[in-house]
Parts: C-alpha cells; sequence; structure tokens
C-alpha cells in the first residue's frame, strides 16, 4: 500500500483570518489556474471523462468547486453526483454508494424513492430505510442482494437515469486513491471492465479525483490505474493542476493584510510564496501566522517566528515520517538535502555509507513507494516542501550518523 502524506493542523487560525487552508475554498477564493478550469468544465460539458490528481494540499477540490460552478453557468440540467470514496473497501460498497448518491439527487419523499426503484432498479429491489428521522434522509439497503461479479443493473444505473430523467449525469470520484489502495476484492480485470461499462454510457460523465504523484517512472496508484496497458487507461482525460504564479498570490496576500489595517512589504508577501515553493495550502498557513503576529507593520522578525511556528505545528507528522525510515532511507535524503546529483559516485556511497549503486536504486525505490520522493527529469527531489525544510533544519541538525 503506498503511504499517504496526511495533513494535520492542530493550529487553530486566528479569527476573521483572510487566509484559509482549513476547508477547501468557495469558487469566488480560488486563486488563478484559469486555463485548467476552463479546460476541466469544457471538458464536462462536452461528457468527456476527466482525471484531476495531485499531491495532497495543493488545491484540488477547491480547483474542482471552481470548474463545476463554472460548468453550471453553462449547464444548470446535469445530475450532479459527487462520491466520496475515502471510506470505500469494495466494489460492491462503490456501486451501492453511488446508486444512493444518485437517488438523493434525484428524489426527496419516500414516494419518490419508491418510484425510482421500481423504474431504475427493478431486479435488485432493494429496501429503502430511513436514516436519520430527523432529515428525512432514506438509504437503499441492498443486503445479500448482490449477485456474483459485478451488479450489472446497478453499472448500468447512471445510464438509465439520464434516460429516465433526459438529463446528463455527472459523477465526481472523490479520494479515489484510497479506495483503490484499501479496497479488498479488487482485480485488474475487474476494475477494466467496470471502465468499459463506463466508457459505453454516453449519457454520464466521470470526474475521477485523488491524490499522489502522477510522475510516469514512480510505483503510484495513479499509474497503477491510468498508466499504459492498466485498466482505465484511456478512459479519461488527465488535467493537471497548474501552479498558481506567484505575482497573484503575492498581490493576494498584500491585499489580505491591507484589508484589515496590516501591512506587509512585497518582499516579505514573495518570501513567504518562495519559501514553500508555491504550495497553496502552506502558503496560506504561513501567510496565516505572519498575519497573526503582525499588528501593525510586519517586520523580519515576525515572519521568522511564523516560520518556526509552521515548522512546530508540522513537526509530529514529520517525526512519524521520519519514524518509518531506515537508516539508509536517511541517508539518501541527507545527500538529497546536501544537493547530491551522482548518489553512486564512490565518494558519496562512502561519505551517506550507502554501499552499492544497487543499494541506492533500491532506496530511491522505497522513497518512492512511501511518498516521500518523486522523481522529475530523472533527478529525485522531495514531494513536501515543508518537509525538505523540516528535515535539512531540524532533523539533521541533531541527527547522529550511526
Amino acid at each position: 500500500m503506498q503511504r499517504k502524506s496526511i495533513f494535520v493542523c492542530y493550529y487553530k487560525p486566528v479569527m476573521n483570518s483572510p487566509f484559509v487552508f482549513t476547508r477547501p475554498l468557495q469558487p469566488g477564493e480560488v486563486l488563478g489556474r484559469t486555463s485548467g478550469i476552463n479546460w476541466l468544465s469544457s471538458n464536462l460539458l462536452k461528457g468527456q471523462n476527466s482525471v484531476v490528481w495531485d499531491h495532497p494540499g495543493t488545491g484540488k477540490t477547491s480547483f474542482i468547486n471552481k470548474a463545476l460552478m463554472q460548468m453550471q453557468k453553462g449547464n444548470s440540467h446535469f445530475i450532479l453526483c459527487r462520491v466520496p470514496c475515502f471510506n470505500i473497501r469494495s466494489l460492491n460498497a462503490l456501486h451501492a454508494t453511488m446508486a444512493n448518491v444518485l437517488f438523493r439527487a434525484l428524489a426527496g419523499t419516500l414516494g419518490e424513492w419508491e418510484h425510482l426503484v421500481s423504474v431504475l432498479l427493478p431486479d435488485l429491489r432493494p429496501d429503502i430505510a430511513l436514516q436519520r428521522h430527523g432529515d428525512n434522509e432514506f438509504t437503499l439497503s441492498f443486503g445479500d442482494r448482490f449477485p456474483a461479479g459485478q451488479p450489472e443493473e446497478l453499472i448500468r444505473l447512471p445510464q438509465r437515469a439520464a434516460e429516465h430523467t433526459g438529463r446528463p449525469v455527472l459523477f465526481v470520484l472523490e479520494s479515489l486513491h484510497t479506495f483503490l489502495s484499501t479496497a479488498t476484492g479488487l482485480s485488474s480485470g475487474g476494475l477494466a471492465q467496470l471502465a468499459k461499462c463506463w466508457k459505453q454510457q454516453t449519457n454520464v460523465t466521470f470526474l475521477l479525483c485523488g491524490t499522489g504523484s502522477t510522475q510516469p517512472s514512480m510505483p503510484t496508484v495513479f499509474n497503477d490505474l491510468f498508466g499504459m496497458k492498466r485498466p482505465f487507461f484511456g478512459f479519461a482525460e488527465h488535467v493537471p493542476l497548474e501552479p498558481i504564479e506567484e505575482k497573484e498570490f503575492t498581490e493576494y496576500i498584500i491585499k489580505s493584510f491591507s484589508k484589515a489595517g496590516r501591512v506587509i512589504s512585497r518582499d516579505f508577501a514573495e518570501m513567504i510564496c518562495r519559501k514553500m515553493e508555491g504550495h497553496p495550502y502552506y502558503i496560506q498557513q504561513f501567510a496565516d501566522l505572519c498575519y497573526s503576529n503582525t499588528k501593525g507593520y510586519m517586520i523580519e522578525s515576525m515572519y521568522f517566528s511564523g516560520y518556526e511556528e509552521l515548522l512546530d505545528i508540522h513537526h509530529s507528522r514529520f517525526e512519524i515520517l521520519c519514524s518509518d525510515l531506515s537508516v539508509p532511507q536517511i541517508q539518501f535524503l541527507r545527500a538529497l538535502t546536501d544537493q547530491v546529483e551522482q548518489f553512486s559516485s564512490s565518494g558519496v556511497l562512502m561519505k551517506y555509507g550507502l554501499n552499492s549503486s544497487a543499494n541506492v536504486y533500491r532506496v530511491r525505490e522505497a522513497l518512492e513507494k512511501k511518498y516521500v520522493i518523486e522523481t522529475v527529469h530523472r533527478k529525485p527531489k522531495f514531494i513536501d516542501p515543508l518537509f525538505r525544510l523540516w528535515f535539512q533544519e531540524r532533523f539533521c541538525k541533531t541527527y547522529w550518523i550511526p
């Protein structure tokens, strides 16, 4: 199973702070990425299955929110079904969850649910349970009605619903990486069959979303699903998250300070963006810490105080990550922070105790599987920019080579 970075924030943002990092952004709050948002919304409007996949904290949900809002302006007629997959552990559970989300988008009363069951699921005939009495929230209960293999009636349900209502259906499957990493009984053949059936549904569009690297050289969930000769190869078009321009983020930070009568110089705003390497989540949180330290005009000590607080907030998370690393893996990361390029040279092998070129390859592959580094243009790099800083400035300063 691929190890994921988990964002845990123990810091409560200052009240009425203009910086948002504890929730996905509303469409009006999203910065930049205009071409990508236009690309995604255009794809969905014309029925092109799409996939949005990137590292944690890079703004995938916010990006999707903006694209969906833009899409609704062009076509408010579609049936939107957003399915969180983080707690789904089997294909049958996925089908059942998708069916329930679709029914909730189409029906409100018990009579409407019963009518849809008779029209759309005449063979399975699931029970209808009242989940929460106060909210009148109904749920389809399938019990032991699932046939052996994949339930054809449920797989075809979105298309039947589109034909019944005369409206196109859009399914947004979120946190798909968790489902693919943890679900039991998944097979490449079963997923390929599912992709084939979904692709045949002409009035249904799928937007698949997940966390992880998309680098072709890495053993990732994304490549396992969408790579060459993989189950979903050719099923959807990958819409990458473009970087948010530094200028736009800088202006946003300056204006956000100004709204509260506080002042941050352009230099400090740029330093925040560059220090976090353009990472949206960390920029928002770092800026918020600087904002909370500033009463009038931000000075250098407030910048460094905010930076140290940011490292403190994520210290426990990074400490846990390092506890799972072997000594050779730590040594490889030390070499990486020292900007070593020739890892297999005799001097580097000796200095960092990496033993041999074959061992370097094994260590590098292990760090990629643990989602600590990725290979970009044949060079390894830290995936998480804040972890790189923490590792260099805190871990390595007190780490003694065994």
